[in-house]
């Protein structure tokens, strides 16, 4: 009686966790403006360069591991260094994401107004799928505008499954913007949703610790309104160079702060 007893126990649980649907998902994701080498060259000071940049940009990442992190401003040569220094992700096109999910397929959305990118993914955390949508806009306002409009067009194109969808990157405009309106009529905003949030700054920088900042902010993480918006962060890393003068220099990883959310899927 015993032994039927157990059997019946242990089927029971086989059958319930082989059969159950995929429980929620807890997922860290962020976007990142990471400053290309040619960009750089144009804040005229030779302690920003990636060089020194670099290592502290991975080290950083491997710290907090994200699960996903759209990045932009970067270079072919750029997203090299980063993948042999962060052992632990992969790249699609500029997209970076653990190698624990799973990549389904991944692709660039076509006719984006002149000045404005978008890559994106589809991929699945311990069988809980989604799609990352990775924009970098142009700064100029209409075009801003019109890039906000094909997005939201192309993603009801591609997630013809309406699986939860981030949208994160740099807008090109701020928040008071109407790029920005027309995302957030289908898309929540981490920064505003989030039950916990820590980010007291904008999200530009311009590799100055000394400005006084606004508090505009040009960098996001959008989600489809399904998603659980637990916390919200801005990450604000330093590093040191030793300058000429034998001082230490404090200086900034990017010209634009990492901005993080960590979000459960349904």
């Amino acid at each position: 009686m015993k032994k039927t007893l157990s059997f019946i126990i242990i089927s029971f649980f086989i059958f319930h966790f082989s059969f159950s649907p995929a429980r929620a998902q807890n997922l860290y994701i962020g976007s990142f403006y990471v400053t290309s080498t040619t960009e750089e060259s144009s804040y005229g000071d030779g302690g920003n360069k990636w060089t020194n940049r670099m290592p502290v940009i991975c080290d950083m990442f491997n710290f907090e591991q994200p699960d996903v992190l759209g990045l932009q401003s970067l270079t072919e040569a750029q997203i090299g260094q980063i993948s042999k220094r962060m052992t632990s992700y992969k790249f699609a096109g500029d997209i970076l994401y653990n190698k624990e999910l799973n990549l389904d397929t991944c692709g660039i959305v076509s006719e984006m107004p002149e000045g404005s990118t978008c890559s994106w993914v589809r991929l699945q955390k311990n069988g809980s799928p989604f799609y990352v949508f990775n924009i970098c806009f142009s700064t100029e306002i209409t075009v801003a505008t019109s890039s906000s409009t094909r997005i939201r067009t192309a993603i009801g194109e591609i997630n013809a499954e309406n699986l939860p969808v981030f949208i994160v990157g740099f807008l090109g405009v701020n928040e008071t913007k109407t790029a920005y309106s027309r995302i957030i009529s289908r898309y929540n905003d981490c920064f505003t949703q989030a039950a916990s949030r820590s980010a007291e700054y904008g999200t530009v920088n311009n590799f100055d610790l000394t400005a006084n900042h606004s508090d505009d902010r040009y960098d996001f993480v959008f989600t489809s309104k399904n998603v659980s918006v637990q916390a919200y962060g801005q990450l604000q890393y330093g590093y040191f160079t030793k300058e000429s003068d034998g001082n230490m220099k404090r200086r900034l990883p990017s010209t634009h702060f990492p901005v993080m959310a960590k979000v459960k899927l349904p």
